[in-house]
């Protein structure tokens, strides 16, 4: 009865203790942001927002309702999306494509 009793508390232990830790660990992380000063802070953003440049839309239009589009609008089968040029030449480019309508 004793080890019977003894096996479930390890294992109710064992179960418990994952989230405990990572609660414990939450909140020193916690802790530590809130001691960083808004200098020390931005003196770590900097570097990284100072790296970052937006690159030129290359290839991409900016047509009204839709924001930047890949391709030739003036194409019949242009997809008018970002992240695809159209439905049949989905790679590009546009020039030459036989489907260009």
């Amino acid at each position: 009865m004793l080890e019977t009793m003894l096996d479930i508390a390890i294992i109710l232990l064992l179960g418990i203790a994952p989230p405990i830790l990572s609660l414990w660990m939450l909140h020193r992380a916690q802790v530590k942001y809130r001691q960083l000063s808004d200098r020390q802070l931005s003196a770590i953003a900097t570097p990284i927002v100072g790296r970052l440049k937006a690159l030129p839309p290359a290839d991409m239009t900016c047509i009204e309702g839709y924001g930047y589009v890949i391709g030739m609008v003036s194409c019949r089968y242009n997809a008018r999306s970002p992240y695809i040029r159209c439905a049949v030449n989905p790679n590009g480019p546009c020039e030459g494509c036989r489907y260009y309508e």
